[in-house]
């Protein structure tokens, strides 16, 4: 707990150093106050090859693909007011073929690969002082959770709701370069179904939960090369310091005889990471090359709630599968079509 709660300020006093030594750029004065500005990627990658049943070499073909939608709609409403809307779709899926015990060629089951909905809304007031107080609205979720040990999917679980005011502050914003930070407080609601017996049953019971937290999020986005190479960064910190969950593990049931650590309902409360950082080389205007890093550090998943019967905890493999002790780590790197609309 100690190490996570010097990484967690060591990462905050790094934020907020650079933000210091950053110089405020002022805004553009020609920027367009009333009129929306709409910028929506839609972009497909796909990685495909196939061989004959009788081919010499041994290969087996694969399928790998993955679709996505990132779209930006803000408004300046007035010198003091704007709001912007983001949202980030992505779904992929990988088809690999293996064979048979009469050495045949045949097509599994597909494995996901990529499955993102997140939607923000944020509105910002703009004083001169450029410390903008900021209320904004998040919903996250999964197209299709197959995170069941017994291989069964839900669509749309979990889903996760997120209302957060506090101040902001714009340290850098050019045509080509932004940095924003933001410091608040966040009132969470996450809602999770669970299967209530084995396989083949498809049977399942939702659970709510809520949090209370603060949270410093630090955007940064910069292109180069005149729009040929784009660089966009978002961390987030979220120190929760209420889980309606948390006594739950601390009063329903023993936590040691289920098999879980003795201190898993501090995990619930821990400092909070995500840091996502996607990298696009833009070849032609339809052609791109995207590098997409994602470092998550959560210690326990907060939207899967303790269903606890009689003293037993029943959704003991949700529970363990929730807990992620070290920080999780995602690469991918496609070529494919993209098309802009502006």
């Amino acid at each position: 707990m100690k190490s996570l709660n010097w990484l967690g300020g060591f990462a905050l006093v790094i934020i907020l150093s650079t933000c210091l030594v950053v110089p405020a750029v002022a805004e553009e004065e020609d920027s367009k106050i009333g009129i929306w500005q709409n910028d929506v990627s839609v972009g497909l990658n796909v990685l495909q090859s196939s061989y004959s049943n009788n081919w010499n070499g041994g290969e087996k073909g694969s399928v790998n693909w993955t679709g996505n939608l990132d779209a930006k709609f803000e408004k300046q409403f007035s010198e003091l007011t704007n709001w912007r809307n983001t949202l980030k779709l992505a779904y992929g899926q990988s088809h690999q073929q293996d064979r048979n015990t009469n050495n045949e060629l045949y097509w599994q089951k597909p494995d996901k690969t990529d499955d993102i909905i997140d939607f923000e809304s944020l509105l910002r007031w703009m004083p001169k002082s450029r410390w903008d107080p900021y209320v904004s609205f998040t919903f996250t979720s999964m197209f299709d959770d197959i995170s069941d040990v017994e291989g069964r999917s839900q669509a749309f679980n979990p889903l996760t709701f997120k209302e957060s005011a506090g101040i902001s502050r714009p340290w850098v914003d050019t045509e080509d370069r932004t940095l924003m930070s933001r410091l608040g407080v966040a009132y969470i609601q996450n809602s999770r179904s669970f299967f209530l017996n084995p396989a083949p049953s498809t049977e399942t019971i939702s659970e709510t939960s809520t949090e209370l937290a603060a949270e410093l999020i630090t955007e940064y986005n910069v292109g180069a090369l005149d729009g040929r190479v784009d660089w966009e960064s978002k961390l987030i910190i979220t120190m929760p310091f209420m889980y309606s969950g948390k006594s739950t593990f601390e009063e329903d049931f023993d936590v040691v005889a289920a098999g879980l650590p003795e201190d898993v309902a501090d995990y619930t409360t821990t400092i909070d990471m995500d840091w996502e950082n996607t990298f696009t080389a833009n070849i032609t205007s339809v052609i791109s090359v995207k590098l997409f890093l994602r470092w998550v550090y959560d210690k326990y998943d907060n939207t899967v709630t303790p269903v606890v019967e009689e003293g037993v905890l029943v959704n003991d493999s949700d529970v363990h599968n929730a807990i992620r002790l070290a920080g999780q780590f995602k690469q991918t790197m496609a070529l494919g079509f993209t098309y802009k609309f502006m």
